[in-house]
């Protein structure tokens, strides 16, 4: 076969090897560096044969710059096996690739089964358990044993209540208390009762404080002094006040806000004017379930609490404390709401 002539890319050494080489990668036998051996060209044998100058050194892959081309010739491989080898290399490579995808269907397969299959094989393996827990029960009770008494229900878990904001109005036909946690708006600012609490005062009179924050400074609350006569109990009782409602016994109210969180607390009392809707259950571990709606003019503002609250108390000897005797009650009765900065604080422990 004819020989191929050319010099290295990166040196310039010359080289001669077969051409079954041409097209392949080969090393420079001199700088060691991969070059491609260029394809062999469209030329005559003549031709060929007259451009060799007699004499002439050659370097044939594997030989060195000073070795001759006579003293020896490296024997290139034959076309055929270099494609058996290229051939085998991809059919390795295949069958890799192939063992692969084998074991991913493999185990996609079982994955699906599992996931079909489990719910089956866990209802039978409660059933089996359940068969077992029945026979190991019935041989191991002696005859005569008496039934287990049943567990006693559990306990309901209360359903948490929304927060729904109500509609301000000073018409007690349109006031609706919502079936939310009770919040509103005080003076422009959010409001949401965080604590609910119901306290016994001299007089027959009860405090129910509606607060924001903490209960001995709160930034926001509603106050309500219900005066209830003589006997009277406050449990399972309601109130419907509209704004020309007036009298000793319609409840006075407390509006109270912080504008600013470092300075005090300002209050505004309203004893007409105003709308009330409240409702008291009965006591149960020291709390009373409760439902209100409270509107305060003016407008503007339209200050407001609506919803459910549950408030708690110590009075559980006040709310079943025994009735006044006639003189005091009569006396009582008789007595009028006092007036003025100084009775209001005597009468109510709060500021106007």
């Amino acid at each position: 076969m004819a020989d191929l002539k050319f010099a290295c890319p990166h040196c310039g050494q010359e080289i001669e090897c077969d051409e079954l080489w041409s097209g392949h990668q080969i090393q420079c036998p001199t700088c060691r560096k991969e070059l491609t051996v260029p394809l062999k060209p469209e030329v005559s044998p003549l031709a060929t044969f007259a451009s060799a100058k007699p004499g002439q050194a050659k370097l044939s892959i594997g030989s060195s710059r000073a070795q001759r081309s006579a003293s020896e010739r490296t024997v290139a491989p034959q076309a055929v096996a270099l494609e058996q080898q290229l051939a085998q290399a991809k059919a390795g490579q295949k069958g890799a690739a192939l063992k692969w995808v084998k074991i991913g269907v493999g185990v996609l397969v079982v994955a699906v089964g599992g996931l079909v299959g489990y719910p089956y094989l866990r209802d039978w393996m409660v059933q089996r358990d359940a068969a077992a827990k029945s026979t190991s029960a019935s041989t191991t009770q002696p005859p005569a044993a008496t039934a287990e008494p049943a567990a006693p229900a559990e306990t309901p878990v209360e359903k948490e209540l929304p927060l729904l904001p109500p509609a301000w109005t000073l018409d007690v036909g349109q006031a609706r208390i919502p079936e939310s946690n009770a919040n509103g708006v005080i003076a422009g600012s959010n409001f949401v009762v965080e604590t609910a609490r119901l306290d016994s005062m001299p007089g027959n009179i009860y405090l129910l404080r509606l607060v924001e924050g903490p209960l001995a400074s709160p930034a926001r609350a509603f106050m309500v002094y219900l005066r209830l006569n003589a006997g009277e109990s406050i449990l399972d009782r309601s109130w419907t006040i509209s704004p020309d409602m007036k009298g000793k016994h319609v409840p006075q109210v407390v509006k109270l806000w912080k504008p600013n969180p470092r300075y005090q607390a300002q209050q505004k009392t309203f004893a007409s004017g105003y709308v009330l809707k409240l409702e008291f259950g009965k006591t149960a571990n020291g709390v009373i379930p409760g439902k209100i709606f409270l509107a305060v003019p003016p407008e503007t503002e339209q200050s407001v609490v609506a919803g459910i609250f549950k408030a708690n108390t110590s009075l559980a000897g006040a709310i079943d404390a025994p009735a006044e005797k006639p003189a005091e009650a009569a006396e009582s009765a008789a007595e009028p709401l006092p007036t003025g900065a100084t009775s209001f604080e005597q009468r109510y422990g709060g500021k106007r």
